[in-house]
């Protein structure tokens, strides 16, 4: 008799939000909540792991005082992903792979799964990780530059009077207030930096094919009309990589 297929409960704790999906062995991928990192305690997990009781929980986290918080929580059924999780089938030309985040692993490991190297993941969230898997496939760099809301948070803490804004595409370069002046510096550096990182970083692979550009995080979209290079908008990319450890982990036995 065939064991079921498991479920799966995937979980992306960056630093600025914790966000959940759910998915089978073979379904698509269900984003069911999010909150404010900031905002998680032991209760709100518990309360989580209570609500699906039957599924594995798959973990990418770059926050450490929440392991223990999840070890507590899915007792028995967790997977917190690392450089030396079994299942990544990832290969490294990089000398300290426990020094990646979770969430670049899990990325780079949906990308790897496909087959199209070499490529480079950005991941636009509180930072603009920038993630390269070579044309033999391996993980061999990036680089990290501040995100978005990281720029404007530092713009507007050591200058005096600046108002604050939320950050959207500006109507052009010349802006005609201070308002649209910080829009138009915001989104315009944000964008010619990652144009300038993507442009060196494919040089530096000076391999025969260009390599595929993902696009993900939640900043993601101001980059994807300012790119030259083509590109794909993976929104999921993170959790397509941890369903992808999930199943490996968790296949069901005959």
């Amino acid at each position: 008799m065939d064991n079921p297929a498991p479920k799966f409960l995937l979980i992306d704790a960056g630093n600025t939000r914790l966000k959940w999906a759910m998915a089978g062995a073979r379904g698509r991928i269900v984003l069911t909540g999010d909150i404010a990192t900031k905002d998680v305690t032991a209760a709100r997990i518990s309360a989580l792991a209570r609500k699906h009781p039957k599924h594995r929980a798959i973990v990418a986290s770059v926050v450490p005082r929440l392991a223990p918080v999840f070890r507590r929580a899915f007792a028995g059924r967790l997977h917190i992903v690392s450089s030396s999780s079994p299942a990544l089938g990832l290969r490294f030309d990089y000398p300290k792979p426990s020094e990646l985040g979770a969430d670049r692993l899990a990325a780079a490991v949906a990308a790897h799964a496909e087959g199209a190297w070499p490529a480079i993941i950005v991941a636009a969230g509180t930072a603009t990780a920038f993630t390269v898997l070579d044309a033999r496939g391996r993980l061999c760099g990036g680089a990290i530059a501040p995100g978005l809301q990281a720029q404007l948070a530092a713009l507007l803490e050591h200058t005096a009077r600046l108002p604050v804004i939320v950050p959207s595409p500006p109507k052009g370069v010349l802006a005609r207030s201070t308002r649209e002046a910080i829009r138009s510096g915001l989104i315009h550096n944000f964008r010619g930096g990652a144009k300038e990182i993507l442009r060196r970083l494919a040089a530096e692979l000076r391999g025969p094919r260009r390599p595929i550009v993902l696009l993900t995080g939640g900043n993601a979209s101001h980059l994807a009309s300012a790119l030259d290079a083509p590109f794909q908008m993976r929104p999921l990319l993170v959790f397509e990589g941890l369903l992808i450890i999930g199943v490996r982990l968790h296949k069901p036995v005959k």
